[in-house]
């Protein structure tokens, strides 16, 4: 660090062609607030935004050159608006910052970022993750903000890709006690608006020290200024002029630089204002009247500059060029003189566009068939002047790419997959899937085409894009190549399924038809991890027997074959394959075995699976200790690798943490983000487990009854989540809606739940039903498939869902329903959730007490003591529906109706003593017809009725008609 010396500030902020920089007041005073925060020891950053031409670069040119005549560090990186480097614009300033620590690897990770990796042919897997390789950067950066005040002034983050945004906002939110300015423009109009952009700025502008400043045009005193230092007008003869152009250029700095170069190369001698008529209306007829005052040469060679870049090398101009060397060079000198192109300093070897918006404009102008040649050209200058370097790799791939229909399509794939591999080795996964893509979108052979496809699906796979991946891995498994292509190709539309919790029918189907097509041979990998996958896609149909039978066999065949990585890919699928409470001990023993093999390996990634399942199994054995570790892990794994699924998943057990624990402001902000998380992932819809996750906060806090005027209580339930909507019946304590919709479940419907990954939930909720309703009949139905989670704790999905103990629904199913040994099970209950410190669950374990000692005729102080005790905890939290569960009176009994009838069945007896048939009876209450008549013999004999007017007559004589 002694040794190490900034870089010079780029030469073309000190070109003497810069205009003069007028106004900006208001701006200028923020960023020096901003940078009197930043010399407290804070981090800051401000997002400069605008139109093309607003002065973006110009004001962070100023203020970076003034910080930097004051004592700060200044590194500098730029976006290239065509097939930039992967962490784009990074490269420069992490370049810059090599050799500060005396630690290779350290530099190594920073030669990733900065694109000066040496090329490797390799494909093999890398252990490193993205986070080490962004922690490293970080670290970079703050060491030099510690020496000095540092500011990173990135240009153009409109051109930014996922990795690049990623790596801006792993730096922002880790910086936050640096000294650090980060001042970065970006366009705000289309079709330049970057939507990843705009939600990054969005994200990051909660942090603290983070600013938006979006420039409006110069005001008419500021162009006034403009053309007296610039034009050396008289300030009355500016003044005139100003409004004028102020209505002209809409205050663009850049259109009125270009105007006013137009007005002075004419010589004219009149004042701006008085040659309105004659302005150009766009930057695109500015230019276009330039080039048509060029020579043949110089518009030709201002367009082959516009098809190599913003930044012009002179040596591949004359390399690509039609013309003669000293025509060529004429024809620089004259794309210089009418101030299309810019010197940069301090050579002549590179020339520079004016403004991007310059270039533009030449290449709109241009036809698209000489577009086509000059890529063409410029490609093969590039490809036999240039050395090795991955900035050669991706020119030739944009310009090869862009030529290809003059038959270039081959030179194009080369060039493409390279890149594509090269992102790939430094974990741009983003931009490797994209390259992957486009190479093979131009390929004809069929083999080649599905190889560059999958490992497009496997880079999406690794961005989180798991739709993408899924669509591209399906499309090479449904086609007629290689049975072995084909195979990889379902197990990766497998593993893009699972991640989101789809059903896995449809990877069945590929797995099956796939593997139908290889020799079933136990000693091939690709057989074993095959079977693996088809494991694990069965258990998300739900035939969970299968699937564990596939799973155990994958297993031991990958034993057989000594290979960590199949191992690890067989554990991990088997993981999956059902959770039920006798299935933990043999899952949590497989979760150690991967964990444990992760370590050895250092593949980090093996560790997120099991991590999650130690975690889940510790909640249902109630460990809270084991399940503390496995969150550790987990966010350990999540921050390391920057997969944003197993974040999702790490933000789910710290919902389940906070939630159990009534911290539910915390667990409300983690289903935020749970929820923005979830965008991430293409197309798949995270909406559903985040909305039960937010209604169980607001259950819990007594906000439900917010949307009561919303529910009319006939709602259909083919049309709705039929669990959720019980759920909503049974807290808004509609009883005849509630009563109807468990009898619709029970009638054939709940069992369609039992294998998804919900049904721990939907159980609940239909228990909690019963409860309420005193239907002791469904309690009766659901009480033994209650019965197998006896003893544990429940927990729906990916922490979706947590109730605590089992036992405390199944000590008030069995108080409801007059057995014994009601009370032992809910002392267990409460035992279980005071040893997992779930206050939430504590408190209604305190509750089912009360209610069964008021229904057994326990002593008032024992009620009373119980009822403190759940107060002492409900009231700090605000639990809301604890009080009100506390609140309500002693309940009857289980037979509240004359005769001994359940809730359903009054219901159906006043329909009887309405007239209504029994198919008339079924459509009003959502059953079956055969339903409805069984619950009209149990009437007749309950009520001895010897026929349906006995028993209307007995519903009149007990008041239950209207």
């Amino acid at each position: 660090m002694s040794g190490w010396a900034p870089p010079p500030l780029p030469a073309r902020w000190s070109a003497p062609a810069r205009p003069a920089f007028v106004g900006r007041w208001a701006e200028l005073s923020t960023l020096e607030e901003v940078w009197s925060a930043v010399l407290a020891g804070t981090r800051q950053v401000v997002f400069v935004g605008g139109e093309p031409g607003a002065g973006k670069s110009r004001l962070l040119a100023e203020v970076a050159t003034t910080l930097h005549r004051h004592g700060a560090t200044v590194l500098v990186g730029t976006c290239a608006a065509e097939f930039g480097p992967p962490y784009q614009p990074f490269g420069a300033p992490l370049g810059a910052l090599m050799g500060l620590r005396a630690d290779p690897r350290h530099d190594e990770r920073l030669s990733t970022l900065a694109g000066r990796s040496p090329p490797e042919d390799t494909d093999a897997p890398s252990h490193e993750y993205r986070r080490t390789l962004y922690d490293a950067a970080v670290e970079a950066f703050c060491d030099v903000a510690g020496r000095r005040p540092l500011v990173l002034a990135l240009e153009d983050l409109h051109w930014a890709g996922p990795s690049s945004l990623q790596l801006l906002s792993h730096l922002v939110e880790r910086t936050a006690d640096c000294p650090m300015l980060v001042l970065g423009t970006h366009r705000t109009t289309l079709p330049d608006r970057s939507g990843g952009l705009v939600r990054t700025v969005a994200q990051l502008h909660r942090l603290d020290g983070v600013r938006r400043l979006d420039l409006a045009g110069l005001a008419a005193e500021d162009i006034a200024r403009y053309l007296v230092q610039e034009g050396h007008l008289s300030p009355r003869e500016a003044r005139s002029a100003a409004t004028v152009l102020r209505d002209q250029t809409g205050g663009n700095p850049f259109f009125l630089r270009e105007l006013w170069r137009d007005h002075t190369a004419r010589g004219a001698r009149t004042t701006p204002a008085r040659e309105a008529r004659r302005a150009p209306a766009s930057v695109r007829d500015t230019i276009l009247d330039r080039l048509e005052r060029l020579s043949a040469p110089g518009r030709q060679t201002v367009e082959l500059a516009a098809v190599i870049g913003e930044d012009v090398d002179v040596g591949t101009v004359l390399a690509a060029a039609e013309w003669s060397r000293a025509t060529t060079l004429a024809g620089l000198d004259e794309a210089v003189a009418f101030g299309l192109l810019e010197p940069v300093p301090p050579g002549d070897d590179v020339l520079r566009f004016a403004h991007a918006l310059s270039r533009q404009a030449v290449l709109e102008l241009m036809p698209a068939s000489r577009r086509l040649n000059l890529h063409a050209e410029v490609a093969r200058a590039v490809e036999s002047t240039a050395p090795a370097s991955e900035r050669r790799t991706r020119q030739l791939a944009f310009h090869y790419a862009q030529s290809q229909a003059l038959g270039h399509a081959g030179q194009a794939v080369r060039y493409l997959t390279a890149a594509a591999r090269s992102a790939a080795r430094g974990l741009a996964h983003e931009d490797a899937a994209g390259w992957f893509e486009q190479a093979s979108s131009l390929v004809d052979d069929g083999a080649e085409r599905d190889r560059l496809a999958l490992s497009a699906a496997d880079s999406h796979l690794l961005a989180g894009d798991f739709a993408r991946a899924r669509a591209l891995a399906e499309q090479v498994a449904r086609g007629d190549g290689d049975t072995g292509e084909r195979l990889r190709a379902a197990v990766t539309f497998e593993d893009a399924s699972w991640r989101p919790g789809l059903p896995g029918h449809r990877s069945v189907h590929l797995l099956v038809d796939a593997l139908a097509e290889i020799a079933p041979d136990p000693t091939d990998p690709r057989y074993v991890r095959g079977l693996a996958s088809l494991g694990r896609a069965l258990a998300f149909t739900g035939a969970t027997e299968e699937a564990g039978a596939l799973g155990r066999r994958a297993i031991g065949l990958a034993r057989s074959q000594g290979d960590d990585d199949l191992l690890a890919h067989a554990l991990q699928a088997s993981l999956w394959n059902g959770l039920r409470p006798e299935d933990a001990p043999d899952k949590l023993a497989r979760a150690g075995e991967l964990s444990l093999l992760a370590d050895r390996t250092g593949a980090l990634g093996h560790l997120g699976p099991a991590a999650y399942y130690r975690g889940v199994i510790s909640y249902l054995q109630g460990e809270p200790v084991a399940l503390a570790q496995a969150h550790d892990d987990l966010t350990r794994m999540a921050r390391a690798t920057g997969q944003t699924f197993f974040d999702y998943m790490a933000g789910c057990m710290s919902y389940a943490r906070q939630f159990v624990a009534g911290d539910f402001a915390a667990a409300h902000r983690t289903c935020g983000a749970l929820q923005e998380l979830g965008t991430s992932f293409g197309s798949d819809d995270t909406e559903g487990p985040c909305a039960v996750q937010s209604y169980m906060i607001r259950r819990e806090s007594g906000q439900v009854a917010a949307v009561r005027t919303l529910i009319t209580g006939e709602e259909r339930p083919e049309d709705h989540w039929a669990p959720g909507l019980l759920a909503l019946y049974t807290e808004l304590e509609l009883a005849g809606p509630a009563a109807r919709l468990l009898t619709w479940l029970l009638d054939g419907h709940l069992v369609r739940h039992q294998d998804s990954a919900q049904w721990p939930c939907v159980l609940v909720y239909a228990v909690e039903a019963a409860l309420f309703l005193e239907d002791a009949e469904a309690a009766g139905v659901l009480q033994p498939l209650l019965a197998e989670y006896a003893g544990s704790n429940i927990v729906a999905g990916q922490f979706v869902a947590v109730f605590g103990s089992a036992d405390r629904y199944l000590g008030a199913v069995a108080s409801l329903l007059g057995q014994p040994g009601a009370g032992d099970l809910l002392a267990a209950a409460l035992d279980m959730d005071t040893r997992m410190g779930a206050t939430v669950h504590q408190a209604h374990s305190l509750v089912a007490q009360v209610v069964h000692g008021r229904r057994t005729g326990a002593n008032a102080p024992r009620l009373e003591e119980l009822a403190g005790r759940a107060r002492q905890l409900a009231e700090p939290l605000a639990l809301r529906r604890v009080m009100r569960l506390l609140a309500e009176p002693a309940p009857p009994g289980p037979a509240r109706s004359p005769g001994g009838l359940t809730c359903r069945e009054t219901e159906v007896l006043r329909l009887l003593g309405e007239g209504l048939l029994n198919r008339e009876i079924a459509q009003r209450l959502v059953i079956s017809e055969n339903t409805a008549a069984n619950h009209v013999r149990s009437i007749l004999a309950k009520t001895g009725s010897g026929n349906r007017t006995q028993a209307a007559m007995f519903a009149a004589a007990h008041g239950l008609l209207a």
